[in-house]
């Protein structure tokens, strides 16, 4: 089992060729339920935060290995029950990892007792 500082360690070995390449940002989104789970593709952004196209990337830059890297820092179980939602963003400039993430729930309320 990997940890989330042996994929950090991993993730950052693509930050110079990012750089190079212009990207300022790769996003991965995902979600799941009723046990299943799905991530996107990679998103890429320059700084500006215009869109990147992955054919920008040179042939030696695996971006759907990074799009699996940043997916498995996803809360475990997001894709069980209920499931959850979120984005994660590897910033190249700061060389950090964000995790925005939604747990979906089901709420009930009880009507007040009546007699009939």
């Amino acid at each position: 089992m990997t940890t989330n500082q042996e994929r950090k360690a991993e993730v950052l070995k693509f930050a110079d060729r990012l750089r190079t390449a212009g990207v300022a940002r790769v996003m991965v989104s995902y979600y799941g339920d009723g046990d299943e789970g799905r991530a996107e593709p990679p998103q890429l952004q320059n700084a500006a935060e215009d869109a990147l196209e992955e054919s920008r990337l040179s042939t030696d830059l695996d971006i759907r290995r990074l799009g699996d890297l940043l997916e498995g820092f996803a809360p475990e179980g997001y894709e069980d029950g209920e499931g959850g939602f979120g984005t994660v963003t590897f910033d190249v400039q700061t060389l950090t990892i964000r995790v925005e993430h939604n747990w979906y729930e089901t709420v009930s309320h009880p009507d007040e007792p009546r007699e009939i």
